[in-house]
């Protein structure tokens, strides 16, 4: 990586008054983010202020880190003697301007991609194809606004060639992009639906994804798309265009296409012959994407041949980090897809994040990076293991079994020679509590130690995705004032997700608190290593010796359990509790009545051991326009009796009423505090903000058998699936005892199988469920059967049952396997 210095910094980022104390204080890493610093010293902080970000929080942790260069907008005025500061007018753009200086420093080959879809996984397969170049590329799906120049920074003089995909959710972004990652070769994938809404039109948007080739050598696309094929002729006219198709194209035209054994059979022709190529993929999009792959191979000059062997080797990708549980209190995290040293970071930090307690092992591979010699690939995984405080590293490949030698005396290390020595021995290693993160080349295999080593074997999945948990909290975080903070709602086992995971995630996300329903879910966090403040909605007397135990905060929401509290505090002399108290402001639920409000600041003023962290209360319908009327009066009786309290306390509490419709709806009430539930998830109970938010949830299962089926036949229990046309069924292993309602059977509900949707027929039963696939279809046994997930909202399934989202997601059984995702 080449190295900068301040002068040369400032002049890049257009910073014509920077604060130089250590003008030989260069940098080779850039961050945005004080807890994934690695070598601060050379690291320039970028304190990133903006809709979702608040990086001036954020610069004093960096310096005390270590970090020299820091990045600020105009308003930062604390210095200190001896750092370097880079003030400019947008944090953001400083970032991008250095980027784009650093990718025009490299003479290489750069293949830009965009489009709505496969854009992550075009790049990865390409990266496999072109397996004998030095290969830089993006981290994941690193390809937004931020990500990109992450991933443009990698490259150093070791590359000789890059692939970067880029991707845009409103007009003018591409520019900026364009500029940063220069492409000399430009792919345009297909155009579908996603971020509609930040376009005027779909030809709106694929013109500003075309703004990626401005300077571009040429361009390569699919010649069926005829909005696409017109809308480059229109808007690149001087560019070189390499079109591929079934209707025909200048590089090759698909001439026919047949199942074979699982496979697809391609016959295509290109320079006046005709080629078959076999494919490990039978699903339309695989297919296109797979066909993007072969044409800019081609058009790098690739031997046919070589390219049609190496296709058969491309596999379906995991493109984020999946976290799931393993035996003996073990956690997972499967990074078996991708094998580099930039990746292994963002793996790292993952399971640091998650770890808690647990012994942080490695289980690695030899990369095959070729950016990099064997020495310096062991260099840089040693730095890696012990920047991560990892426990225990088990190696496997020729170089790899050098990194013993740099490894500091407390790190145990295993060396096996291949994946078959390691699953030989793997009963002799003990992963009791271990936090373990897999991750290694392809060719080696280690999916199988992932099945070995997993817990459930149920392959019924609820998937939550951290990234689109972030993007939500980031959403509701840039509504607030800065004064506002967020307690995040993790009650019901985090409304199905698994609590401890998400607890792990969101204090490394740093809300301010937690709330839990009940006692035992706290005391559950805590065993797991979870420091934050963490709030009892719904404590009973039982529960009162793990309170203080534990450090819990009960809400307070009656007479009863006051009295009980107190009566604790004077048997014990136990220590400063802080509590929460409820007030009922006409929920009628739990919560003091207005005419309870002097008795109980009497018996709060008379015991100091009690502590009023906050007064709140609980909205009827804050997502119901019609109930606006009724959301006014509650706020207005907890402020009079917010302002009682506080007077006869002599202190102020913090104050809160807003869940997250509410915290959409009425931004004068946002107080003090406000408590984010469901909004996490990406789930929008008021139909007017769901454009803004991701989806974190997938509910998925997979196709265990098909079978033909005729007109007259009936498929399920009673008889209730009359089969009304000769066809397919295909049986899924999803069950009401996994949480797919029986009101979903029968027709009412549909299932997304490679991308199309399947009515069910007959009734769900208790492990399986049936859909009805018709005549001709692409679905084989193995594949994923989508139930709800980023396409498919959960609120479709909620109607269908006659319900709400809460009670689906709550629904959804101990059995389902929880797995985590993360880019």
């Amino acid at each position: 990586m080449r190295r900068y210095d301040p002068r040369q910094l400032a002049h890049i980022m257009d910073c014509p008054h920077p604060i130089v104390s250590d003008s030989n204080a260069y940098i080779r890493l850039l961050s945005y983010d004080t807890r994934q610093l690695v070598e601060p010293k050379i690291t320039l902080f970028f304190a990133l202020n903006g809709a979702f970000d608040q990086g001036h929080k954020y610069i004093h942790q960096a310096i005390k880190s270590g970090v020299l260069n820091i990045v600020c907008d105009l308003q930062w005025n604390d210095f200190q003697s001896d750092v370097n500061y880079f003030q400019v007018p947008n944090v953001l753009s400083a970032l991008q301007k250095l980027a784009a200086y650093h990718r025009s420093q490299f003479d290489i080959e750069v293949i830009g991609i965009t489009g709505s879809n496969g854009k992550t996984t075009v790049k990865e397969w390409l990266s496999q194809l072109i397996d004998d170049r030095r290969i830089v590329k993006n981290p994941k799906s690193f390809n937004s606004q931020l990500g990109v120049p992450i991933s443009v920074w990698q490259i150093s003089d070791q590359n000789d060639f890059a692939i970067f995909e880029a991707g845009i959710s409103l007009p003018d972004e591409m520019e900026r992009l364009a500029e940063i990652i220069n492409p000399t070769l430009g792919l345009m994938l297909n155009i579908g639906d996603a971020h509609d809404a930040g376009f005027e039109s779909p030809n709106q948007k694929i013109s500003e994804k075309l703004k990626l080739f401005t300077h571009a050598k040429f361009i390569i696309y699919c010649a069926d798309h005829i909005n696409i094929a017109s809308a480059i002729d229109k808007h690149l006219p001087d560019l070189e265009k390499i079109s591929w198709g079934r209707r025909g194209g200048t590089l090759f035209t698909i001439t026919g296409q047949k199942r074979v054994s699982g496979q697809m059979e391609l016959s295509l022709r290109y320079r006046s012959e005709d080629h078959i190529f076999f494919i490990p993929f039978v699903d339309d999009a695989s297919i296109e994407n797979c066909l993007h792959c072969i044409a800019v191979c081609l058009t790098l000059g690739y031997d046919i041949k070589v390219l049609s062997n190496r296709c058969l080797k491309l596999h379906n990708l995991p493109m984020r980090l999946e976290m799931k549980s393993g035996d003996h209190d073990a956690i997972l995290v499967n990074d078996t897809y991708s094998a580099d040293i930039q990746s292994l970071r963002i793996a790292l930090q993952f399971l640091s994040q998650q770890s808690g307690d647990r012994i942080r092992t490695l289980i690695v591979s030899d990369f095959e990076q070729l950016d990099l010699t064997a020495s310096q690939f062991v260099e840089s995984i040693a730095t890696l293991v012990h920047q991560y405080k990892i426990t225990k590293v088990i190696g496997i490949g020729s170089d790899i079994a050098h990194l013993s030698t740099k490894l500091n005396a407390d790190v145990a290390f295993y060396h096996f020679n291949d994946v078959e020595s390691l699953i030989e021995n793997l009963h002799r290693l003990t992963f009791e509590k271990n936090a373990i993160l897999i991750k290694g080349a392809r060719r080696f295999g280690l999916e199988r130690i992932v099945h070995l080593l997993s817990q459930k074997r149920h392959t019924t999945i609820l998937e939550t995705d951290m990234h689109a948990v972030d993007h939500n909290i980031r959403y509701f975080s840039s509504l607030l004032g800065p004064n506002t903070k967020m307690v995040a709602v993790i009650k019901a086992a985090a409304y199905g997700s698994g609590s401890a995971a998400l607890a792990r995630f969101l204090a490394y996300r740093q809300v301010d608190a937690l709330a839990v329903a009940y006692a035992d879910e706290g005391v559950y966090l805590r065993q797991n290593i979870i420091d934050k403040p963490i709030i009892i909605l719904n404590p009973d007397n039982a529960s009162i010796i793990d309170l203080f135990q534990y450090n819990l905060e009960p809400e307070i929401h009656g007479m009863a359990f006051l009295d009980d509290i107190i009566s604790h505090i004077n048997i014990n002399s136990t220590p400063t509790l802080h509590v929460h108290i409820k007030i009922d402001t006409g929920m009628r639920r739990l919560g003091f009545l207005l005419e309870e409000v002097d008795e109980m600041i009497n018996k709060i003023c008379v015991n100091p051991s009690i502590k009023v962290k906050s007064i709140f209360s609980h909205l009827s319908g804050s997502e119901d326009k019609n109930l606006d009327d009724f959301t006014h009066k509650q706020v207005g009786l907890l402020n009079l009796v917010y302002d009682i309290m506080a007077k006869s306390l002599g202190y102020r509490p913090l104050k809160h009423i807003l869940n997250s419709s509410g915290i959409l709806r009425f931004p004068e009430y946002h107080f003090d505090w406000v408590r984010l539930g469901l909004g996490m998830y990406g789930i929008d109970s008021t139909g007017q903000f769901e454009h803004h938010l991701e989806k974190a949830h997938t509910f998925k299962a997979t196709v265990i058998q098909i079978k033909p089926v005729s007109v007259g036949e009936t498929v399920g229990y009673n008889r209730k699936g009359a089969v009304s046309k000769t066809g397919f069924i295909a049986i899924l292993n999803v069950g009401y005892a996994d949480g797919l309602r029986r009101s979903a059977g029968n027709g009412c509900y549909s299932i997304d199988i490679n991308g199309k949707s399947y009515p069910t027929i007959g009734n769900i039963c208790m492990d399986l469920a049936m859909v009805e696939l018709g005549a001709i279809h692409n679905v084989r046994v193995g594949d994923e059967a989508i139930i709800f997930g980023k396409n498919k909202s959960i609120n479709d399934l909620a109607i269908v049952c006659e319900t709400i989202p809460y009670e689906i997601i709550t629904s959804i059984s101990n059995r389902v396997k929880r797995i985590y995702t993360q880019d």
